[in-house]
């Protein structure tokens, strides 16, 4: 039996869409992080962007000239599900439950402890922002600071400045964690803004004077906090 395309992933099929993005054997592909990124700004600005105008980067997000060598017409309908059910479930969470919405961040794992890694997030979310630069423009110079750290960990500028502010900042590893807490935040004012736009009579939560940890969320592995026993994906997560 097919999934629906509005069924959440599960776990298993997060990790096999990212193994199938990594393992495509083109240039430029989007690992998960970056699509999600990516798919997050698709989804959320000012004109909804059809799945067949952005697919194509998702496989080379340098020219989007680039598609993957499927072994067979199912397994290319496979993969387009998953990243389609991807897309789906970004979507409805953002729309239907902004306040646990959290963006797909990965982690390293130096000796000190994990550390969200955000770069490829940011550079996938700034390029859906391209798809339409000059609807967006108005957004970004009304509110610099919703985009100020995903520029800063997304464009080539930003990675200098973080590369010599490193060296003299004292408390970098506060700085970074201060700019990881802010995406999500950020992520929800812009959504609602577009939304508010795009559907006007539909009603909005307040969700712009919210603290960076106004809502606490479980991540995608971690038990419900329902106390059923299940990861929250596969529980009240699911909901959503």
């Amino acid at each position: 039996m097919k999934p629906n395309l509005d069924t959440p992933l599960s776990d298993k099929e997060i990790e096999d869409l990212d193994a199938f993005l990594l393992d495509t054997g083109l240039d430029a592909p989007m690992d998960i992080s970056m699509l999600d990124g990516f798919l997050c700004a698709v989804l959320s600005g000012p004109r909804l962007v059809p799945p067949s105008e952005w697919m194509p980067w998702v496989w080379d997000h340098e020219e989007a000239a680039q598609v993957p060598g499927f072994r067979n017409d199912k397994d290319a309908k496979r993969v387009a599900s998953l990243v389609l059910r991807f897309a789906n479930e970004i979507a409805s969470g953002l729309t239907h439950a902004p306040l646990e919405f959290q963006p797909l961040f990965p982690e390293s794992s130096p000796e000190s402890g994990s550390v969200p890694v955000i770069d490829d997030w940011c550079f996938g979310f700034l390029k859906g922002v391209a798809f339409d630069s000059n609807g967006w423009q108005p957004l970004m110079d009304a509110h610099p600071d919703w985009f100020a750290s995903i520029r800063l960990y997304g464009t080539e500028e930003g990675w200098k400045r973080l590369e010599e502010e490193i060296e003299i900042l004292a408390d970098a590893d506060a700085r970074h964690m201060a700019c990881v807490e802010s995406i999500a935040p950020a992520l929800r004012s812009i959504h609602a803004h577009w939304l508010a736009l795009r559907e006007p009579s539909r009603p909005l939560p307040a969700i712009a004077a919210q603290p960076v940890r106004g809502v606490s969320r479980p991540g995608r592995n971690e038990p419900c906090s329902c106390g059923s026993g299940r990861k929250y994906k596969h529980c009240h997560g699911a909901e959503n």
